[in-house]
């Protein structure tokens, strides 16, 4: 399935009280009512909406008490019909047993399978089913005596159980439990997990969400918490939580204080509960792990201790820092999840064979051995012994029928099929006690998703009260003398070995490309983190093939973050950058080297220039060019390259046209005009003080024929202008002589 999260920062759904108090005291309801003999027809209750396709009704049978009969006992069965498409309508229903019990795990799966060959049965009750409208349910309880001759002088076995109304069968069974012998040990592995991502980790909100009161993660803890099962931890949930520091939700605080403080022996999924073997088949010599959570961190929620870390682990000691500066949990301290069995290994069932076990087997030690969980149907001849090895390497085994029995109880929401399915798993529980002697049952609650609260405490309330056993934990299992065993080729998805081969090959192009940051983790530790989780066990079907193509688009993009905006260029001078633009697109600055070449003798470039790119942004560059005095179109080939040589974007290819003796024409000419001024100015005043040094130099004599009236002649220099103004009328009619005194004009008085 496709988990989608909600915005960061956007509010935390919550439900409201009323509906949280209804919640629960309709599951308590539903414990009592398995719990319990029912001895009264239950009332109608109604089921989700049928599909728009046409669907058949489909009757169901659950024996009360998780299908465990002893002598003297009545026998109660519980008969509901879930109408289809069409409305269901009432009429009789008849409940029969079996005469002889059923031999093994293949008469049972025969018999519920709807094989009623070779099987006796006889009518031992009968009632009455009402009508139910078209997707709405009706329930009956049908009930022999306990002093019912049919029930009498039975022995222990697994007995099968019909029940038959209008047409429509309800295969089920009961179990006479063995009451002496010694007690058989069962051991139960329960994951502790999310549903899949598509991210690296779970986001604040959704851990607010799954570790709620009524959360799908707190559903889990409240299963477990009490029992002896052994926990299979996916480290990637209290990591989301402690990289949250002190942003992280109080609620998932305290889920992490309560696993923590959990008493169950546990060992770790792979990150993310990662497809192992499908690694190992893609070419990996050992699983991937995580190599950095740093993106997930941010400073401010590191600057106090936060609760999410330091009050549920004992992290490294941190290196002294400056006062208010971040100080991050190490690795190890935010994929800690208490004190585990290392080298536990759980391969998706049917999926490992001989080579995947010698592979894991070579990850352990002396000290710490590595341990490969199988299941019974990957063992040749179908041994259930649950301490065994392959190949020197301790492989327990866990029985398959009882364990696919216990998953399909604990994902039935509905209490009659649950029921059903919980009589099925006690019956495999007896056929395994009866096939192993002394020796433990191993059984594991194989990974699901939305599990019930109510359906998971079922699941693990019938394993830890199954007649004739008794709680134990896989590390006593694997502890015990093993038995060698081989193993069946085991089933390989070619297309999921193909996906994470792509992966591993788009994980590398990252690893080159994050060399342009000053710490690559940053982007290195998120696809690490999203490969995991991509590969997730519970990833199957066209939904694992979206996810994968999902991350493979986004790797691309990523990729492409990037790159050079550019475009054509004009060079009008024998000297110019060249201005294109770097593209970043990813959160983070970088650095980049951005390479110039051209073939054209006509243009010269700086072949490598430096850039620091600001995080989501574009930044200009200036790369210097020089022309020679040439013109014509010149193409210039541009490409960015990480400090380390790695190729960064597509290549960009940018005409420029080069015009660069426009410059050395237009300074020749501008000299020229400069030059022409300056010496025509140099001239015209050479000129200016020759002339007038010369007038200075020539005698001024006054004239001796003065006329007697007083009236004399005109002097050229006393005509009332003053000598700036003279100098004006030289400048501007410069080729025209002053006029001379005999020139001007007498003025007689008469």
């Amino acid at each position: 399935m496709t988990v989608t999260s909600q915005p960061s920062g956007a509010p935390v759904p919550r439900r409201s009280l009323t509906r949280r108090l209804l919640a629960t005291l309709a599951a308590g309801a539903i414990v009592a009512g398995i719990a319990l003999p029912v001895t009264t027809a239950s009332a109608a209750t109604p089921s989700p909406s049928p599909s728009a396709s046409t669907s058949p009704s489909v009757l169901t049978a659950a024996p009360a008490a998780n299908g465990i009969l002893r002598p003297g006992e009545a026998l109660s069965v519980v008969v509901s019909v879930a109408a289809g498409t069409s409305p269901a309508s009432a009429g009789p229903v008849a409940l029969s047993l079996g005469a002889a019990p059923l031999a093994d795990d293949a008469a049972i799966d025969r018999w519920l399978s709807g094989d009623a060959a070779g099987v006796t049965l006889q009518q031992v009750a009968t009632g009455t089913l009402d009508a139910a409208a078209s997707g709405s349910q009706s329930t009956t309880t049908l009930t022999a005596l306990g002093n019912d001759p049919a029930l009498a002088n039975r022995g222990a076995g697994v007995y099968p159980v019909l029940a038959t109304s209008g047409g429509l069968t309800a295969p089920s069974v009961v179990v006479v439990p063995a009451e002496t012998g010694a007690q058989t040990p069962i051991a139960l592995v329960v994951p502790i997990k999310a549903a899949p991502l598509t991210r690296g980790l779970l986001t604040a909100n959704e851990l607010a969400e799954l570790t709620a009161v009524d959360g799908a993660l707190s559903a889990q803890l409240d299963a477990v918490d009490g029992t002896a099962a052994t926990l299979a931890v996916d480290p990637a949930i209290p990591a989301a939580i402690r990289v949250l520091g002190s942003a992280a939700p109080p609620t998932a605080v305290s889920w992490l204080q309560r696993l923590m403080a959990l008493p169950n022996d546990r060992f770790a999924l792979q990150f993310g509960d990662s497809d192992v073997a499908a690694q190992l088949h893609a070419g990996l010599t050992a699983p991937l792990t995580p190599t950095s959570l740093q993106n997930y961190m941010t400073a401010a929620d590191f600057v106090q201790p936060a609760p999410a870390v330091s009050a549920v682990s004992t992290p490294e000691p941190a290196p002294s820092t400056t006062p208010g500066q971040p100080t991050y949990p190490s690795l190890s301290t935010l994929l800690d999840i208490g004190v585990a069995t290392p080298h536990v290994y759980w391969p998706a069932t049917g999926s490992a064979g001989s080579d995947t076990v010698a592979a894991l087997g070579a990850l352990g030690s002396t000290d710490d051995p590595t341990h490969v969980l199988i299941p019974s149907t990957s063992v040749s001849g179908g041994g259930r012994q649950a301490s065994a090895r392959v190949g020197g390497v301790s492989t327990p085994v866990y029985d398959a029928e009882v364990s696919r029995a216990l998953a399909d109880a604990a994902g039935q929401n509905d209490s009659t099929r649950r029921g059903a399915s919980l009589a099925a798993a006690q019956a495999y529980l007896s056929i395994a006690r009866a096939a192993t002697g002394d020796q433990p049952v191993l059984a594991v609650l194989d990974r699901g998703t939305d599990r019930s609260r109510v359906s998971l405490r079922a699941t693990l309330g019938l394993a830890a009260t199954a007649p004739g056993f008794t709680a134990s934990t896989l590390r006593t299992v694997a502890a015990l003398p093993a038995s060698e065993v081989s193993l069946t080729t085991p089933t390989v998805d070619a297309a999921r070995v193909e996906e994470v081969r792509n992966l591993l090959g788009d994980e590398q192009s990252i690893d080159r490309f994050a060399s342009i940051l000053d710490q690559p983790e940053l982007l290195t530790g998120r696809e690490r983190a999203e490969v995991l989780q991509v590969t997730n066990v519970s990833w199957t079907g066209d939904a694992a093939r979206q996810a994968v193509s999902d991350h493979r688009d986004a790797t691309r993009t990523t990729l492409d973050s990037v790159g050079i905006l550019s475009s054509d260029f004009r060079l009008v001078s024998s000297s110019a950058p060249l201005r294109p633009w770097v593209r970043n697109d990813l959160p983070w600055p970088i650095t980049v080297v951005m390479a110039v070449r051209t073939n054209d003798v006509r243009l010269r470039v700086q072949d490598h220039t430096t850039i620091d790119a600001q995080a989501s942004a574009n930044t200009r560059v200036e790369v210097p060019v020089e022309a020679r005095i040439a013109n014509g179109e010149v193409s210039v080939d541009l490409q960015l390259f990480s400090p380390t040589g790695v190729p960064i974007g597509s290549p960009q290819a940018v005409d420029v046209e080069v015009r660069a003796e426009w410059e050395n024409i237009g300074i020749v000419v501008v000299i020229a005009l400069i030059v022409g001024f300056l010496s025509l100015g140099v001239v015209r005043t050479v000129a200016r003080r020759r002339r007038l040094r010369a007038e200075e130099a020539a005698p001024q004599t006054p004239h001796d024929d003065e006329p007697a009236d007083g009236i004399v002649l005109k002097d050229p220099d006393a005509d009332g202008r003053s000598p700036a103004e003279d100098a004006e009328d030289f400048e501007h009619d410069d080729q025209t002589p002053r006029a001379t005194a005999s020139e001007t004009e007498q003025e007689t008085r008469p």
